[in-house]
């Protein structure tokens, strides 16, 4: 009968294991963390995008991101309608305005989207209806996914108990006319809807000959590479016109690849794993001189080195299973506090749990390997 001299080595002393996989566990929160953060990067550069309906967008070349969009003339617009398989052409603002809490008057980045009532661009039913109470210039609704220190009459989330309540946008008085639910991405904490005429007075530098976004709509069955194509050539150089896929990508580039805060999260992925192999190793090594005579006593009665890397390779992965699932789990509690606190979607997914699952085993089976080796080159004589 096969001892299981793997397992032996880990319940021999169960302290010792139990430290061992707290700190891979610790490594994979680790990498979990920064891997939800990096999707998170990616989610909510697309969150507002994915609420708008439109299969092509016609944007200034000077256009950065959705909180930087720079502006364009209306009547490219009005020049996009007349193209073949356009149904619609519709003008939508948005830019970072200041909003001040009503209550301590404190002031926070905003990002205000302009929109027609009656034509309001979004697929989100609540929005497209609530839109239509925007009959005053004066009238906004406020995104209840806002942070609380924007001035929530509860101290938690914009509710009916807000409407009717005065605040200020770029020095502008404005009332809450209703409320909704979306959610500003990373460029402000948080979002606010008014009509084109209530944008225009936020906003006072717009004219309402500019627009920042025309989200085009085809006519059901125009293949939309095509109508872009036809766009891009009608339309002077003053404008460009991105398919869905292609404003996807280009943000998804932007935040992840361009800005800081992709940089970071992509770098934090990095260090993680490195910070992770560093702690298997050590926790392997360890374990591995502390039983470097019964390594030594093997290999003179003849096992092979090949039987010593399968014991350490089994006791690895043995490890990465002990530390990766209460990892897992706590990295899924630290998803949820953090989307519930910061508004941020912190997701796992699977794609994650199957590349930290993966990047577990694989730390440790080369920390184990690299521990192991001063064990089979060293002479058995040598050891006691």
């Amino acid at each position: 009968m096969r001892v299981p001299l793997a397992w032996c080595n880990l319940v021999h002393n169960k302290l010792r294991t139990l430290v061992a996989s707290s700190g891979v566990a610790f490594a994979v929160i680790l990498v979990f963390m920064q891997l939800g953060f990096l999707g998170a990067v990616e989610t909510t550069a697309m969150l507002i995008y994915e609420a708008l309906d439109f299969d092509l967008v016609v944007r200034s070349p000077m256009y950065l991101h959705l909180a930087e969009p720079r502006s364009f003339p209306r009547n490219r617009l009005h020049m996009a309608e007349a193209c073949p398989g356009v149904q619609q052409a519709i003008p939508f603002h948005c830019e970072i305005s200041q909003w001040q809490n009503p209550y301590t008057r404190r002031i926070r980045g905003i990002l205000v989207m302009g929109v027609a009532p009656e034509t309001p661009a979004f697929t989100i039913p609540e929005i497209r209806e609530k839109a239509r109470l925007l009959t005053v210039p004066e009238y906004v609704l406020i995104d209840r996914k806002c942070r609380s220190e924007f001035g929530p009459s509860n101290g938690q989330q914009f509710s009916d108990k807000d409407i009717g309540v005065m605040a200020e946008v770029g020095r502008q008085r404005v009332r809450i006319a209703g409320h909704y639910s979306l959610g500003a991405g990373l460029a402000s904490d948080g979002s606010l809807i008014s009509s084109e005429v209530g944008f225009q007075r936020l906003l006072p530098g717009r004219s309402h000959d500019e627009v920042s976004l025309g989200l085009v709509k085809l006519v059901p069955g125009v293949n939309p590479q095509t109508a872009a194509e036809c766009l891009r050539k009608r339309l002077p150089a003053d404008v460009e016109v991105l398919t869905r896929a292609e404003v996807v990508e280009f943000e998804r580039n932007r935040w992840i690849n361009e800005t800081s805060i992709g940089l970071i999260f992509s770098l934090g992925v990095f260090v993680a794993v490195v910070v992770g192999t560093a702690i298997a190793y050590q926790v392997l090594s360890t374990d591995v001189t502390k039983h470097l005579p019964e390594f030594a006593t093997l290999k003179a009665m003849g096992y092979t080195p090949g039987y010593l890397s399968a014991v350490v390779l089994k006791q690895a992965l043995a490890l990465a299973v002990l530390g990766f699932i209460p990892g897992a789990i706590l990295s899924e509690v630290l998803y949820q506090i953090t989307t519930a606190t910061v508004n941020i979607p912190i997701e796992m997914t699977q794609l994650n749990f199957t590349m930290v699952l993966g990047l577990t085993v694989g730390m440790c089976a080369i920390s184990g390997l690299a521990a192991l080796r001063k064990a089979l080159l060293a002479d058995p004589a040598d050891l006691f």
